[in-house]
């Protein structure tokens, strides 16, 4: 591990109001490209759970498990399985419609239920007195697919959260594959939704997600045409995989045609495509700091452009406003030199699993 110059100290997010600094969000990020050593921006790797940063895995797993052939999954179920969608009309269809597929019903549904993410489809659904589901969960999506991969591959659903159940096991088997982690009980956690999590360092988190794009990677361990299943079922319909208020989508403008992102809860965000990846935590567990911090990662890596840049930071101002839209304060951004990293890991193909 070698220190390329500066002091370590995590990224600083400082929140103003007017002169006087009211509140700071510490985070550490670890940006790993595709040609290079990966840099971490903080003193420390301090390893979180995957929480919904794992989505796009679970969803390889599914596919593995066959249910993209055995159902005709459309592109844009495939993105709600991906999903932390925003319980909006569009994503309960799409999950009433995959549990149809495999002849279920939202009982089913083991996720649990809570109000839609999404503002006017709660105002809407408060007017029509429409009583909430669980296909207002936003991990419905990824819910259904586990139980479309139980029915195809005749394992129980009942318990189908467990985990040692053959189908989280298969899940397990593919975060290991790609993260190059061992993933062990003592690592492990339940999710808001009930699925199985695991904490591991963010630098294999980024590894992660930076093979996604290694093609020499995904051909020897047989996922290229799965993993380009996910990510062209995430790029053609964004809405199924986000929604209203959600990062993914607000960040589409800037990042549409070169990355995608995905949020996790406790302040987890992940950041990806053919450059390379990038997966930033906070520390504290909130957003606020990390939605400012990350345009100007992206920038000093010059993986957006200065005009991109300057477009992101107009639509989302560094500014604290009161309840009548005044401006009362600024948002800070300190973000250190990097330290670059030595991974022990290597992408060998041909390594863990097979078709």
């Amino acid at each position: 591990m070698a220190d390329t110059s500066g002091d370590r100290f995590p990224i600083k997010t400082s929140v103003c109001r007017g002169s006087l600094s009211e509140s700071r969000h510490q985070a550490t990020a670890i940006m790993y490209p595709k040609d290079g050593p990966p840099l971490m921006y903080g003193s420390a790797d301090p390893g979180t759970f995957l929480r919904s940063v794992a989505k796009p895995f679970q969803a390889l797993a599914l596919l593995r498990a066959g249910i993209g052939e055995s159902f005709s999954l459309s592109p844009r179920e495939l993105a709600v399985i991906c999903a932390s969608h925003a319980g909006e009309g569009l994503h309960r269809e799409l999950v009433n419609g995959l549990l149809e597929k495999g002849g279920l019903s939202v009982s089913d549904l083991q996720c649990g239920i809570h109000a839609p993410f999404s503002r006017s489809e709660r105002q809407r659904m408060l007017a029509d007195k429409e009583l909430l589901d669980a296909t207002c969960n936003n991990c419905s999506g990824k819910h259904s697919g586990m139980l479309l991969a139980t029915v195809n591959q005749q394992q129980s659903k009942d318990d189908y959260l467990e985990l040692n159940h053959p189908l989280q096991r298969s899940i397990r088997a593919v975060l290991e594959l790609f993260s190059g982690e061992i993933l062990d009980i003592n690592r492990s956690g339940v999710d808001g939704c009930g699925a199985p999590t695991y904490h591991i360092p963010l630098l294999s988190i980024a590894r992660a997600f930076q093979r996604l794009h290694q093609e020499k990677f995904l051909q020897g361990c047989g996922f290229s045409d799965w993993v380009q299943k996910v990510h062209d079922a995430i790029d053609s319909h964004p809405k199924a995989f986000s929604g209203e208020g959600r990062y993914p989508l607000l960040w589409r403008p800037y990042l549409a045609g070169k990355f995608r992102a995905k949020e996790g809860a406790e302040g987890v965000m992940v950041i990806w495509g053919p450059k390379g990846s990038l997966v930033i935590k906070s520390h504290d567990g909130a957003d606020r700091g990390l939605i400012h911090a990350i345009p100007h990662l992206l920038k000093r890596s010059h993986w957006i452009d200065e005009t991109t840049f300057e477009r992101w930071i107009s639509d989302q101002p560094s500014l604290v406003r009161n309840v009548a839209g005044r401006k009362v304060g600024d948002v800070y951004v300190e973000i250190p030199e990097p330290l670059e990293l030595d991974d022990p890991l290597t992408s060998v193909p041909g390594m863990g699993l097979t078709k």
